[in-house]
């Protein structure tokens, strides 16, 4: 009885089978020929043996695609407006490498199947190695492909920065800034070092540098205002724009024509023009209180068109009729500025 149970105890906890009786070489290292290319991967504790062979194919088309050169991915990933362009480059690579890695032939499955007992029932793990041939051809044209779309994406960026200096030469801020951007947005996508075959430039890593201080530097050019209007109200517009980066500078209550001589002599390309009143309230406990109403408008300075309007109104309080009509001022062209600038930036990213 006691060498039974002793026999008993000694029983292994886990019963393992495999495929084969041994692992095959290939687990080890890819085999590789002259016309194709083996890639391996492996997959340990699935649940299933069909689960195993799925996520063992994907490694290895994981593989495949470090290969090639691009990330493979399923994962989908908002981006911003100015980003589509690049984007669309990647998406197209991944997914016609994608679509060449999907058609890979199924060489060998090896897997090793580990059951335990966990009362009357048994539970499965599944470590399964999973071998995938491509054509060295395919695969080799396919990383030329890549490399070539590459650099025409870089020689379109390049231009796309001439564009935008040109445009800039030419008065035109707005759009230039828009072609910054653009250009941002492309060499963010492209591999630092990437040749670009530009007499100026030599890598993407410096296009991208440069394109990001030529935009910053035009993105503070065109957020420059002249604003006109009675020195009671324009100090508050000014504030407001000023907290969402726009340099603005005010000018006497004047004609809008010579405001907008002004600002076209210097390079401003808006010019603010603001319209106010108030009236006064009656008595609250021990303040006065009073009511402004603002009518302000951003002219492009270039066309003289309107560009952004606002009409605020704004109430106020104050220990004399006159400190209550500034607070309601105050309060009301804080508002309108501060629209008013975010009005203007969105016009800015449109590439107006």
């Amino acid at each position: 009885m006691l060498f039974i149970a002793g026999c008993a105890a000694e029983a292994p906890a886990v019963a393992k089978t495999s495929s084969a009786p041994r692992p095959p070489a290939w687990t080890l290292r890819a085999p590789q020929d002259g016309e194709t290319l083996c890639f391996a991967g492996a997959r340990e504790g699935a649940t299933s043996l069909e689960e195993g062979t799925d996520a063992a194919t994907q490694v290895a088309r994981a593989h495949a695609a470090e290969f090639i050169g691009v990330d493979v991915s399923s994962e989908h990933r908002d981006v911003m407006s100015t980003d589509v362009g690049a984007d669309q480059v990647q998406d197209t690579v991944r997914s016609r490498a994608a679509a060449l890695i999907r058609h890979a032939r199924m060489a060998d499955v090896y897997y090793e199947k580990y059951s335990r007992k966990a009362g009357a029932t048994t539970v499965d793990r599944f470590d399964v190695w999973v071998l995938i041939r491509l054509s060295r051809a395919d695969l080799e044209a396919e990383r030329v492909r890549q490399q070539d779309e590459l650099k025409a994406a870089a020689s379109g960026a390049v231009s796309r920065l001439r564009e935008a200096e040109t445009l800039e030469n030419r008065g035109d801020a707005l759009a230039a800034v828009m072609r910054y951007r653009e250009v941002v947005a492309q060499a963010r996508a492209l591999p630092r070092q990437l040749d670009v075959a530009d007499a100026q430039l030599r890598t993407c890593g410096q296009l991208l540098q440069i394109a990001q201080d030529e935009l910053t530097r035009a993105q503070a050019k065109v957020r420059r205002a002249v604003v006109v209007g009675p020195e009671w109200i324009a100090g508050a517009v000014v504030q407001a724009l000023s907290a969402k980066g726009f340099t603005a500078v005010t000018q006497p209550a004047g004609s809008e024509r010579a405001a907008l001589d002004s600002a076209r002599a210097q390079g401003v390309p808006w010019v603010i023009v603001v319209i106010g009143n108030t009236a006064p309230g009656g008595h609250i406990f021990s303040q006065m209180a009073a009511t402004a109403s603002l009518d302000v408008r951003a002219l492009e300075a270039r066309s003289g068109a309107v560009a952004a309007a606002q009409v605020k109104q704004g109430k106020g309080f104050g220990r004399t009729t006159e400190a209550a009509q500034q607070a309601a001022a105050n309060q009301a062209a804080v508002a309108a500025g501060t629209e008013l600038a975010e009005a203007l930036m969105a016009k800015e990213n449109s590439g107006l």
